[in-house]
């Protein structure tokens, strides 16, 4: 039994031990957000007022998109519904005061909708529309000045009738060819081409192909069945493949989900595309440029 105290005792030494060394020689909580860190800081990213306003296409009374339907910000329309929000991460007691283009009476929700067609129609596309933000907050310990306590930010939305995100909206007359490769694979060569004209096996144009990619000889997007749900900007489209079991299954290869994003200048292009045959889930990362 003592044998057994003592084995215990010296157990007991060496883990106290461990522990002091570890005070001064392991790695610590080092997040200035996390309250359970030695280095928490409760006013850390709190010091000055966040200005960057959300705006989106807008739902036109439709649901709004799903979470994982997150579009990269764009101050870019060719629609005339926009969806404006307030920006994340500011005090629960800021207020908000928006002017919308020339609307007589400022706004003062968080977020709310707007339908630009009578201004559009009036005035004609290719026009750009100030939006004006001010955002009030008392002034509190976090605060590095009181010139936080008002900030203004005015950002103008260009409207357009061009569609860069042109994949599935067939609008361009001739076809298109994006050459690159995937994200993991440097060396290969992957070819995006969007067709407005022909066939391919049985199926007509406009239509979406990709070669190049492995275990695919030829992949076609499914786009002539009841098959997409998602959101989209002048930008990017993203979005769920409903049937991708039963509709074209024979050149989609069992696509079930894509995030398209083009540059400004529609020169660039990024897919990433999620497959979920029989087998597992598989995900290619493409980055393409315009060649013809």
């Amino acid at each position: 039994m003592k044998k057994r105290n003592l084995i215990y005792g010296v157990l007991v030494m060496l883990f106290a031990f461990v522990l002091n060394s570890c005070k001064e020689d392991c790695p610590t909580c080092q997040d200035p957000r996390n309250p359970d860190c030695e280095n928490y800081d409760p006013c850390f990213g709190k010091d000055t007022i966040n200005t960057i306003f959300k705006v989106r296409p807008g739902d036109r009374g439709f649901g709004p998109p799903e979470e994982w339907c997150d579009l990269i910000a764009c101050d870019t329309f060719n629609a005339s519904s926009v969806r404006f929000d307030i920006p994340d991460g500011n005090p629960e007691n800021s207020t908000y005061e928006w002017q919308i283009g020339s609307e007589a009476e400022t706004r003062k929700s968080e977020g709310f909708e707007v339908d630009f067609s009578d201004y559009l129609r009036d005035n004609g596309w290719e026009t750009w529309i100030p939006i004006t933000l001010t955002i009030r907050t008392p002034m509190n310990e976090c605060l590095k000045s009181e010139e936080e306590t008002v900030k203004t930010v005015t950002r103008e939305l260009f409207f357009t009738e061009e569609q860069i995100a042109g994949l599935f909206l067939g609008t361009t007359d001739t076809e298109e060819v994006y050459v690159g490769s995937l994200n993991n694979n440097p060396d290969s060569e992957i070819k995006f081409i969007q067709k407005s004209s022909g066939t391919f096996r049985g199926y007509t144009a406009p239509i979406y192909l990709m070669t190049g990619l492995p275990d695919i000889d030829t992949l076609a997007f499914p786009t002539k069945c009841n098959w997409f749900e998602g959101c989209e900007s002048f930008r990017q489209i993203r979005g769920k493949y409903l049937t991708y079991k039963s509709c074209m299954e024979d050149v989609s290869y069992y696509l079930s989900e894509s995030n398209n994003l083009f540059s400004p200048d529609r020169t660039k292009l990024e897919l990433v595309l999620n497959f979920d045959p029989p087998e597992g889930r598989k995900q290619f990362n493409f980055r393409g440029t315009l060649v013809q």
